[in-house]
């Protein structure tokens, strides 16, 4: 831990103070759309490191829409904003408003709104323009009404 932890520090290294220092914690990445038998990280790998990275980087990208975090996990960051993946980018699954909504109330309830910034999981790649925009539409639908 403290050797990535280290390392993760040294890629911000001399960075001005007005530069957003953003990192992605990155669950697993499938090989085509609507793939769902792919390695994905233990469900407790983002628990088990997000004190270790909190306040690292300003603002931290965890993946949540493909398979919702322990409420847990929020809580443990006091420093960095999240952004939060609301929507999947290996499904051809548009996820409804009111569902997107619904989560990011969810976890409006554990971390303040001002560090809560809504995403996508991880790329927008295999999803192809019109499809893309579907998601991101409702996703900025669903941050309106939250």
């Amino acid at each position: 831990m403290d050797y990535g932890v280290e390392a993760l520090r040294r890629c911000f290294d001399g960075l001005p103070g007005d530069v957003t220092r953003v990192m992605h914690m990155c669950c697993g990445y499938p090989n085509r759309l609507d793939d769902t038998d792919y390695p994905k990280a233990d469900p407790q790998s983002y628990v088990q490191i997000a004190k270790a990275v909190d306040g690292v980087a300003d603002q931290i990208s965890i993946e949540d829409a493909h398979r919702h975090n322990p409420d847990e996990l929020f809580g443990l960051f006091d420093r960095s904003a999240l952004i939060v993946g609301f929507v999947t980018v290996a499904s051809s699954r548009v996820e409804p408003v009111e569902e997107i909504a619904e989560r990011m109330a969810e976890i409006s309830k554990i971390i303040p709104q001002d560090r809560l910034i809504a995403a996508p999981d991880c790329g927008l790649g295999f999803l192809g323009r019109d499809l893309a925009m579907k998601k991101l539409r409702n996703l900025t639908e669903a941050a309106a009404i939250v």
